[in-house]
């Protein structure tokens, strides 16, 4: 028995182990040294997130609740319109622009065809004694000349010009614009206008909620 083992022995190449020897088991050993030191180091890595985590989602925590207890809400709740009348401070610049602006589009802007629509339509804007000079005026004489000469005019606002100065009980809007005339079908040259229009208030209602009313018209063309 022995003497096979020697034979076996001689036999095998020089340096050579069989299977399952003590080199192989120890590379093995090593590999799974590695790893574990590789498992340790994510361990510590995550260990130390944690660390920094912890606090700081108590930190956020904290903050959130510090939010909730100080925070504070404002509502902007318009005045509701109650009998009376508005003093012209209490009514906003964009409430003076819209009115004015609507008050330009339907005098400054038409066709022969519906611009006596136009004209009693802007008449439920004006107070006395504008509305008696508005009746002899536009009514009259301004409205015949239109429908007579099938006069269409287009009034564009340059919004960049739009001014609203305050004065005591009063407000002035003026809006600045180009102005285009066609007569018969004859295109005049474009002329830069300039609309003041003069509000006031009156006692409000439903259909006018803030009592807005024109008192006076001025037009003037400005030279480029």
């Amino acid at each position: 028995m022995v003497l096979q083992v020697m034979s076996l022995a001689a036999r095998s190449p020089k340096g050579s182990l069989p299977k399952g020897s003590i080199g192989t088991d120890s590379r093995k050993d090593t590999d799974t040294i590695r790893l574990w030191e590789n498992y340790r180091e994510q361990a510590h890595m995550w260990r130390a997130l944690s660390l920094l985590l912890i606090p700081a989602t108590l930190i956020a925590l904290l903050f959130a609740l510090w939010i909730w207890n100080t925070r504070s809400i404002t509502l902007n709740v318009p005045p509701r319109p109650l009998p009376g009348i508005y003093d012209t401070n209490e009514i906003p610049d964009a409430e003076y622009i819209e009115s004015a602006t609507g008050l330009v589009n339907l005098i400054a802007t038409y066709q022969p065809a519906v611009a006596r629509r136009q004209f009693i339509k802007a008449r439920e804007m004006l107070k006395e004694p504008l509305l008696t000079k508005f009746d002899s005026e536009m009514m009259g004489l301004e409205l015949s000349a239109i429908e007579g000469t099938s006069r269409t005019q287009v009034y564009y606002v340059d919004p960049t010009k739009t001014k609203v100065e305050r004065r005591q009980g009063e407000v002035i809007v003026s809006l600045v614009g180009e102005r285009m005339k066609l007569i018969a079908g004859k295109e005049l040259p474009v002329v830069t206008t300039k609309y003041s229009i003069l509000l006031s208030t009156l006692p409000r209602n439903e259909l006018n909620p803030f009592g807005l009313a024109v008192s006076n018209i001025g037009v003037e063309n400005i030279e480029k």
